[in-house]
């Protein structure tokens, strides 16, 4: 993941060094599990289970015995009756199974309740903002955990938890999205510290040194505009439906294809990959 102007954005690891944006994370992986059988509709199913083990066991090959041990879970936390049961049932097993004592465990839907489709990408741009700003927020709508809830191998946050100046003690956050019918997702996303650390051993230390260069510009002004939208001096751009191509924008040929607003054509198949048998 990655940051342009005041936009962050999901690219390429080597597309984002090129560029020299701000890197805020990296998404390891995402476990999808569609799981109907199960009592009612709104009920997780087995299939959290597997897919929480299964990021839960990625964290741990990644990061390694300890290292698993500093990561933090951003539950679906819709907090009904039987999804604090059910959920926290699921988390509470899986920290038991991988021997994380006191698993931090937050919900980004305290503060925004229930947004549908966009509820993962709450939890993420929450968590990302974990290691910028050194603060977990906790679930500080409640006073106190429900007797019902499974919370022996976690730790609950009903308060805000300090994590680092800029969430060093964290290498990973699990996010856990569920939806009707049993669709259940589970994504690991690694912190920048730890992406970083990834990216130098993966293109060596003078590819690392090239992006930084170009990266210090882009983040000064990251900053720049940061704070100006903090104080509510913000340069809102509209640009839908400007430079739209349309059918009169194509240019074909049998081996080709060219769109105005592309420099480059886009080369069309012209053999047969499969010759050696049809």
């Amino acid at each position: 993941m990655a940051e342009s102007s005041q936009f962050v954005v999901l690219m390429d690891d080597e597309l984002a060094l090129s560029l020299g944006m701000n890197i805020y994370g990296s998404v390891a992986d995402v476990f999808v599990n569609a799981d109907g059988n199960k009592k009612s509709i709104s009920a997780p199913g087995v299939g959290n289970y597997v897919t929480v083990a299964k990021a839960t066991a990625l964290a741990k090959a990644i990061l390694g015995e300890q290292g698993v041990k500093q990561t933090y879970v951003q539950a679906h936390g819709t907090g009904t009756p039987q999804n604090r049961v059910t959920e926290s049932h699921i988390l509470n097993e899986v920290a038991k199974t991988f021997n994380i004592g006191q698993w931090p465990v937050t919900a980004v839907k305290s503060y925004l309740g229930h947004s549908m489709g966009a509820a993962a990408g709450d939890q993420l741009i929450a968590s990302l903002g974990v290691w910028q700003y050194g603060w977990v927020p906790g679930i500080t709508s409640i006073d106190h955990i429900a007797d019902d809830v499974h919370q022996s191998n976690l730790n609950i946050l009903i308060d805000h938890k300090y994590a680092g100046e800029k969430g060093e003690d964290y290498k990973a956050v699990i996010l856990n999205a569920k939806g009707f019918g049993g669709n259940n997702a589970t994504g690991l996303v690694l912190s920048p510290a730890q992406t970083t650390e990834m990216l130098v051993k993966k293109y060596g230390a003078e590819v690392f040194a090239q992006y930084q260069a170009k990266n210090l510009p882009i983040s000064q002004t990251v900053v720049q505009q940061d704070l100006a939208a903090c104080q509510g001096v913000e340069n809102i751009r509209y640009d839908f439906g400007d430079n739209v191509m349309d059918e009169t924008s194509i240019t074909m040929t049998p081996e080709s294809m060219n769109l105005s607003a592309f420099g480059q054509e886009i080369l069309l198949p012209t053999e047969n990959p499969y010759s050696d048998y049809a």
